[in-house]
């Protein structure tokens, strides 16, 4: 994995790596006066495998993913899935209820319609099933967002205080003593880059929604990023 480091003036080690993965560059900088090059480098590499492995679970365009799975299950039949997938999704149906349909991961559903969601049960011991074979459940304006939370739990436990994980210049989240203007939290932008693109589609009324514009919001949590700021989007359009 390619990387840099530097030993600061104070005495703290600084490194900084970036890779591919979820579909766009991964870029982090770690920095400690109690680890060592070689140490934070590892950690590096366990924050690689947890995001090569949300993104095996989650990734619905993946036919081998634990998602797309889930979506070629027959209606009523139930399954076991994964503590992590049974952690996103129990999120995402909290958050559907809470922004009032607003964030809603079946948008992707052919002939979509409002509710649609609603067809998606999750039961005791990880249990999941849906009643509907036409919904179809996609992480994409979320997944990363986890994936901040899960590092920020990953680097606590590793002894990491001063952090910069940055996933796609959309999800960014910060530690500590880093650069820039963010600190101890998430910044996250939703939109469209250019006024051809209408990927981000509002669940009440099915129209996808176009313009070249953003939306950002900081918030403590990645997770909570990637949904008020895909609500904020939709809401600024209505």
């Amino acid at each position: 994995m390619p990387h840099l480091s530097r030993t600061i003036a104070d005495g703290s080690v600084a490194v900084y790596v970036w890779f591919e993965a979820m579909h766009t560059r991964v870029d982090i900088l770690l920095k400690s006066s109690c680890h060592s090059e070689s140490a934070l480098l590892e950690v590096t590499e366990g924050m690689k495998r947890i995001i090569a492995g949300l993104e095996k679970v989650g990734n619905r365009f993946d036919p081998s993913s634990e998602l797309a799975h889930l979506n070629r299950l027959p209606a009523g039949e139930e399954v076991e899935i994964s503590a992590s997938l049974y952690d996103m999704l129990s999120l995402c149906l909290y958050y559907n209820v809470r922004t009032k349909g607003l964030f809603d991961i079946s948008v992707s559903s052919p002939g979509f319609e409002p509710g649609m969601l609603s067809s998606i049960r999750l039961g005791e011991g990880g249990r999941f099933c849906r009643s509907r074979e036409d919904v179809v459940l996609d992480l994409s304006g979320f997944i990363k967002g986890y994936a901040l939370d899960q590092l920020r739990i990953y680097l606590v436990e590793c002894g990491l205080e001063n952090a910069l994980v940055n996933l796609g210049n959309s999800s960014i989240m910060a530690m500590g003593d880093v650069p820039g203007p963010v600190r101890n939290g998430c910044l996250t932008t939703s939109g469209n880059s250019d006024p051809s693109r209408r990927h981000i589609r509002n669940p009440l009324s099915g129209e996808y929604i176009g313009g070249a514009r953003t939306a950002q919001v900081f918030t403590p949590g990645g997770a909570e990023g990637e949904v008020e700021a895909t609500v904020k989007f939709i809401t600024e359009t209505i």
